[in-house]
């Protein structure tokens, strides 16, 4: 009969493998705050084989017990033989400044730290120790205030955040699974205090809703829930290509949507289509204001208009629904880029460096909207950006003969609104990248590129 240690091994051995969460040469960054769940995480992966490197960020909000948490996950990742990382932030103070709450604000900065630390290490991907209670508690929180039927599926077991892959390894591990590997394994973890303040929402679902509910109800309500997550993301999944399908008939060449097309559809597929078409701009729009843009396009008069938020906006004409994004006039000029290293430019940030050899994994998996690799030699180092001149021409990746950039927009849908505010990288006089699409044949890698080049994007803090 397998030991408690053992059921938590072979349960992280199958979530890494069901979800593709990383391969098995792949480094992994583990987020390690010094608890229990952290703790079981970075032993669990280096018993596993697997490579694991560790990031700790000290929040400086519990005085003496925070800087002893840091203390404690480098001394077991040293002992661990584990690489550690670890920075110390005033986070509390910052919150303060901030419009977001605390939780809302720490995260926000956990997880930029995290993908950072995970781009500059060259990790494949950053692991956390959230794990199936998590999972029961986040769905049981989003039903009381209110959720959408994706938001049922709960906390995904991978994501992506600036192109850097976050996975839950833990994900099939119950809290008591895990407290029993520690016990069994004899492995020491800290305690965080503040998990028992009742004033974080869900401190008090789990320790107040959660045993009500198993109290009083249903001895079983967190496999239940856990349950209910399964289902929903699978459906969610299903539902997710069904509107993607849709909205793409509903599309015309210019980005304007088809107001009868989009009419004939169930109320289902327009709001998850809207949805869609909000995301790939950046946008995540609340229900009200998604309720809103279905009811305006399906039935809306001509001339009416709505705004889905953070600048992006409808507005019907009679047979189309034009979707408008507030984009300020371009600017008249040509920003240089240090090569390599860091620069700032129209409220983006451009990460350049030069790679000692291509990526392990296939440039058409690596590269990516925001991250492109360059032949640098072909590009050279007299990087800049710039908008858009009258004449523009290049050649698209996978063409021969160029092509007048107008004409490329139009092939690609980009709508009118768009185009003047869409930046250029240019090696010289020639355009290398229009970022976020294609590249230039002239820059591509090829067999016999020696010195590869990598350019990321990155929105710039404000």
């Amino acid at each position: 009969m397998a030991t408690a240690a053992e059921r938590c091994l072979e349960a992280v051995r199958v979530a890494v493998r069901r979800f593709s969460m990383f391969a098995p040469e792949d480094t992994v960054l583990a987020a390690v705050s010094g608890g229990p769940d952290s703790m079981c995480l970075l032993h669990a992966l280096s018993e596993l084989g697997y490579k694991v490197e560790a990031a700790h960020l000290d929040h400086q909000t519990r005085g003496k017990e925070s800087a002893g948490d840091a203390a404690f996950v480098q001394e077991t990742a040293t002992r661990l033989g584990v690489p550690v990382y670890i920075e110390r932030r005033p986070v509390s103070a910052e919150a303060e400044n901030s419009d977001l709450s605390f939780e809302e604000y720490a995260r926000r900065v956990r997880y930029e730290f995290l993908v950072r630390k995970a781009k500059e290490r060259a990790c494949r991907a950053v692991a956390t120790g959230h794990h199936a209670d998590d999972q029961a508690e986040t769905v049981l929180m989003r039903v009381v205030r209110g959720t959408t039927p994706s938001g049922l599926a709960g906390i995904p077991p991978v994501r992506k955040i600036e192109g850097v892959r976050v996975v839950r390894p833990l994900m099939k591990c119950t809290r008591t699974m895990i407290l029993e590997y520690l016990e069994e394994r004899g492995l020491k973890y800290r305690v965080d205090s503040s998990n028992q303040d009742p004033v974080f929402q869900r401190n008090k679902v789990r320790l107040e809703l959660l045993p009500h509910l198993a109290r009083d109800y249903n001895p079983r309500v967190a496999e239940a829930l856990l349950r209910l997550s399964d289902v929903q993301r699978d459906e969610n999944d299903l539902l997710d290509r069904i509107a993607r399908e849709f909205l793409e008939k509903c599309l015309r060449a210019d980005g304007a949507v088809v107001r009868k097309l989009f009419a004939d559809g169930h109320p289902a597929l327009q709001r998850r289509a809207l949805l869609l078409l909000a995301w790939r701009r950046g946008v995540d729009c609340p229900f009200e204001r998604v309720e809103a843009g279905r009811k305006l396009i399906a039935d809306g008069a001509a001339g009416a208009g709505c705004d889905l938020g953070q600048g992006l906006s409808l507005r019907n004409a009679r047979d189309v629904t034009e979707v408008l994004t507030a984009t300020p006039e371009p600017q008249d000029r040509i920003v240089p880029l240090i090569v390599p290293g860091e620069s700032k430019a129209f409220a983006k940030r451009f990460l350049i460096r030069y790679l000692r050899k291509l990526p392990d994994t296939p440039l058409a998996e690596y590269c990516t909207p925001t991250r492109q690799v360059f032949d640098g030699d072909a590009v050279g180092a007299n990087l800049s950006v710039r908008h858009r001149r009258p004449g523009d021409r290049f050649t698209p990746f996978g063409m021969s003969g160029t092509k007048k950039l107008k004409d490329y927009y139009i092939d690609l849908g980009l709508p009118h609104s768009q185009r003047a505010s869409q930046l250029l990288l240019v090696s010289g006089e020639r355009i290398a990248w229009v970022i976020g699409h294609a590249i230039s044949a002239d820059a591509a890698v090829t067999e016999h590129t020696i010195r590869p080049l990598e350019v990321e994007v990155l929105d710039a803090p404000q």
